[in-house]
This record gives C-alpha cells, structure tokens and sequence, in this order.
C-alpha cells in the first residue's frame, strides 16, 4: 500500500513538471521574423505587424492585412504603385520586368508612369502604364524599336576543348569583368562558316560566341578565358564576333542579338553597362577600345562595318555609345 502511494506521489511530481514546462513554452512572446505555415510574419512583443511597412535589414518590407510580410507583390496606395521583390524587400532605383515590358521603380519605389526616365546615360519615356520606350537618338536604334524587333535564344556549342583554357588571369575572382565585341571582317562567310573555322584552328584564336540577324551561338564556355583580343583583354572579358550581314532589317537585328547577348553575360557575372571610353574599369569594349587603351592588338573592328552597314541602310552613323544604348535597354529587360 505505500509502495502505491510512493508511485502515485511520484508520477503527480512528473505530470506537474511537465504542464509547467508546457505552460512557459505557451507564454514564450514572439518578437521579429517568425515563420508560420509557409508564410513570414512579424512580431513586436508578440503582437503581430498588419497593413504596415517596415524597414528591416536596411530594406523595407510590407505586411500585408493579413499579416504575411509581401513577396512578389504589387502594392498600390495614394495614387502610387510599389513592388515589393521575390526577397521581400520593396523595388528602389531599379527595372521590373514582366509582360515583355520594362518598369522603373525610382527613388521611394514608386513606379514612374508618364515622365522621362534617365538611367545610365539613357532616356525612357513611361507612359500611363509605367511602360518604358527608350528615346534612342539615333536611326538604327530608332527602326529596332519602332519595328519591335526581338533577339534571338542563345544556342550552345561545344567547338572549343574546355581545358584549353582556364579561368580569367586578369581578374582578383578569375571571373570576366568585361565584354569585347569583334566583327569578323570576311564579307562572304557564314556564321557556321566561322564556327566551323575557329573549331579546327582554335589553337591560333577564338571567340566565345557568334551572333548573326538570326542566330546567337556560343561555342566556348564563358567561365574560361578566350584568346581574341590578346591580352591583358583576353584576361578579362568575354568575346563575341559578329558576322557580316547586308540590309537593313538583318544588320538591325544582329545588333539586337549582339546587344543581348552582352547584357545577358553581364547580368550573369555581375556587371553594369559602362561604356569603354578610357576608364581601364569599363565594361563594355570594342576591339578597336581594346587597342586604344589596353595594348596587345591594333585592331579596329567593329568601327567600319558598323559605320558602313548604318550609312547604307539608314543613311545615318552607329558606334559604341549607339550600341550602349540598346545593351542598356537589353539590360533592363533582363532584370
């Protein structure tokens, strides 16, 4: 009889610890990011955050009615409409893309609707809708935009042995840095024709990639140096070579594949628009750029075939601020 009591006193010891325990865990307060069900919440001294912003991590979110921080959303309010990004944080300074339309979300994250918008060195109008169109100066990129002219997939290749080369000499991460655009200068050669060439005579010089009006091919992995420009460019950039083309619409679509094509690669290794025009830290290069202020080649291209094929066709120049321009728009349509 007492051995049961013992028992019983013991296991009553046992119970009350345990509904204690559970009993501090239930008054726990909840304070900042909490994660419930699938959705992000948060918390000031255990009340929730509702229909409010926040700045958190130097990036403002928003908390929507229900509580659940906004991910890929649009928010709208007095008139303005904000985007609040995949990561939660509110879209400043900087391209949406969607609907195969480009946005600006300027200063404070509001969507620019009928204004000009400048971004690096290039004018968009938004219309009512917040849709840019960039105000190209030039005939060229004028004829691309107003015939919605649009850029090719990019094809791969494997012409080029990958161990050839390794990764970039000329940068601290052995990253590219840096874009160079080259132009064949064979006026009766195919883009096949020149990647059929570079794949048996590779040991002498090779771009990474081919683009003509109808096609962007990469024959070489772009995390490895290519040997185009000499070095120290072929250090640092990735290179491409455009083919020859005649007409207007084809040399006008061949710029669009080659302007996408750069500003593909430089979203892909992290870089920015900037025009080559003397400063060493630039990174969109021409060939003749490349001789100009680098050294190891004293190559013009692509200077004359661009000149030739925009006073033909249009009646008008082309050069590298032209190409900026429209890398700039390709860019922003990536983001």
């Amino acid at each position: 009889m007492v051995k049961d009591d013992v028992t019983s006193d013991a296991s009553k010891g046992s119970n009350t610890e345990a509904m204690s325990m559970t009993s501090l865990a239930a008054t726990t307060t909840k304070d900042g990011l909490v994660s419930e069900n699938g959705n992000t919440y948060y918390y000031e001294k255990g009340k929730q955050l509702k229909n409010t912003f926040k700045t958190i991590d130097g990036k403002m979110r928003y908390f929507q009615a229900n509580g659940v921080m906004a991910k890929d959303y649009f928010y709208q309010n007095w008139g303005h409409t904000y985007y609040f990004q995949k990561d939660c944080s509110r879209l400043d300074d900087g391209f949406y893309n969607n609907w195969g339309n480009a946005y600006y979300f300027g200063d404070g994250g509001v969507l620019q609707k009928n204004r000009k918008v400048t971004v690096n060195l290039t004018s968009y109008w938004a219309d009512n809708n917040g849709v840019l169109t960039p105000q190209f100066d030039n005939g060229v990129n004028r004829y691309i935009i107003n015939n919605h002219i649009g850029h090719a997939n990019i094809t791969y290749y494997n012409a080029i042995p990958e161990n050839i080369t390794g990764t970039y000499s000329g940068t601290d991460d052995g990253k590219p840095n840096m874009i160079v655009v080259h132009e064949t200068a064979n006026p009766n050669d195919s883009i096949w024709g020149e990647i059929n060439y570079e794949k048996s005579n590779y040991n002498s010089a090779f771009v990474h990639a081919f683009v003509d009006n109808n096609s962007i091919i990469q024959i070489s992995n772009t995390d490895h140096e290519a040997w185009g420009a000499a070095y120290p460019a072929n250090g640092r950039a990735v290179q491409f070579e455009q083919v020859e083309v005649y007409g207007g619409w084809n040399f006008a679509a061949e710029l669009v594949n080659a302007a996408y094509y750069t500003a593909y690669k430089m979203k892909q290794y992290g870089m920015y628009p900037r025009i080559a025009d003397g400063y060493l830290g630039a990174t969109l290069w021409s060939h003749h750029d490349v001789s100009r202020y680098l050294g190891g080649t004293d190559h013009t291209d692509p200077d004359s075939y661009w000149s030739n094929r925009a006073w033909t066709n249009f009646g008008t120049g082309y050069g590298m601020w032209d190409f900026t321009m429209l890398v700039n728009y390709e860019y922003a349509l990536l983001q």
